[in-house]
């Protein structure tokens, strides 16, 4: 099972101390045969300076602390090198004291969830569906774990570990449906998922396929809430991907009835004029990005859109202006390109030149690049 979080877990590798456990020595587990190069085995740092301080160190350092060990070394790297030789203790371990690994990495994450240890929390998950990978509770708990270690690094304003947990959770989820088609509260949890991520027609799906299989009456008057709230947004979705697909005059009948309640919302604005755009009804399609840039002056997309309107008009002078800001605000090679085509057009080749060999410079696989630079040659 991979896993996108690891990288943020290793450091509580830091935790643990390592002893050597030879094949001759004392220690002896009934079922498992140490290997006779040794064993190191992990030991939780606070275990060890527990028992040296109580002078009882051998009492302490047992095999159950052993295995506890063993376990959260497993959940926080599945790689480790000598995991496979743990799984052999572990499942001798069980045998000899009667004791249900799955069962205590359970209850040691629910310990340490209930202290707000979140991350002890998921780590003893993670080792539960490395161990046991079809265990379907585990990975619905892991994955509601990694919503709250995601919020954790939202307060602490680290976006990119905070999207990590959030894949992490929404991967774990999706596979959770996958294993059991009937796991209501996995609906219920992916619909926000796709929601926060704009998937609002799959998110609709999801939340009335939750539905369909019952939620407690406030997820259920929650879910129906949501599904309500967000019905404007689905027609948007349904508009743009019509949009995109090229039935452009499909896009506009969903997204025109939209604007009059949310004239401010810039993407509907944007497909709309694009839309306008795609059906070469240029004068409607300058009116939509205009809009937008009263609204949003350092609009890129926009700028870069009416920019092309004004070209296809022969607006020359106007396209450079739009390109020539927009480049500033974002030095892109696709901008770049277009200004020095519009230069091209207006009979500046040195400028054309510029532009074209600076967006060169910036990615040489560019395919709209290297596409201008043939054209480009045919002038020099």
């Amino acid at each position: 099972m991979n896993f996108k979080i690891e990288k943020y877990l290793l450091k509580k590798t830091e935790e643990l101390a390592f002893i050597t456990l030879k094949s001759e020595g004392e220690f002896q587990l009934k079922g498992y045969e140490i290997p006779k190069a040794g064993l190191d085995v992990p030991i939780k740092n606070e275990v060890l300076v527990k028992g040296i301080k109580e002078e009882t160190a051998q009492e302490k350092i047992n095999s159950m602390s052993i295995a506890d060990a063993m376990i959260y070394i497993i959940g926080i790297d599945s790689k480790f090198k000598y995991n496979d030789e743990y799984r052999k203790f572990l499942d001798a371990l069980a045998t000899n004291i009667d004791i249900d690994i799955r069962a205590y990495a359970g209850y040691m994450s629910r310990k340490y969830f209930d202290i707000g240890e979140y991350t002890d929390s998921l780590i003893y998950l993670k080792a539960l569906i490395t161990m046991y990978p079809n265990d379907i509770e585990g990975m619905y708990h892991y994955a509601i774990v990694c919503q709250e270690v995601a919020q954790k690094h939202q307060k602490d304003s680290d976006d990119e570990a905070m999207n990590k947990f959030l894949l992490e959770a929404l991967e774990k989820l999706e596979m959770v449906v996958q294993l059991d088609e009937g796991f209501a509260l996995a609906y219920y949890h992916l619909g926000y998922h796709y929601y926060n991520q704009g998937q609002y027609v799959k998110s609709k799906v999801i939340w009335e396929e939750a539905q369909k299989l019952g939620l407690e009456p406030d997820l259920m008057a929650e879910v129906q809430e949501n599904i309500g709230k967000m019905d404007f947004k689905v027609q948007y979705e349904e508009g743009y991907t019509l949009v995109f697909q090229g039935k452009n005059e499909e896009g506009l009948e969903k997204l025109r009835p939209l604007e009059e309640e949310h004239s401010d919302w810039w993407n509907l604005l944007f497909m709309i004029g694009l839309a306008y755009k795609n059906m070469n009804e240029i004068e409607s399609a300058k009116q939509y990005f205009e809009k937008i840039l009263l609204l949003k002056p350092h609009q890129v997309d926009a700028m870069v859109e009416l920019a092309l309107c004004e070209a296809s008009s022969f607006n020359m002078e106007r396209a450079i202006e739009l390109f020539e800001t927009a480049a500033k605000i974002k030095e892109d090679p696709e901008i770049l390109c277009n200004l020095g085509m519009a230069y091209l057009n207006n009979g500046d080749l040195d400028d054309a030149i510029y532009f074209i060999e600076r967006a060169y410079e910036l990615d040489p696989q560019d395919e709209i690049t290297v596409a201008c630079l043939r054209e480009l040659d045919k002038y020099r």
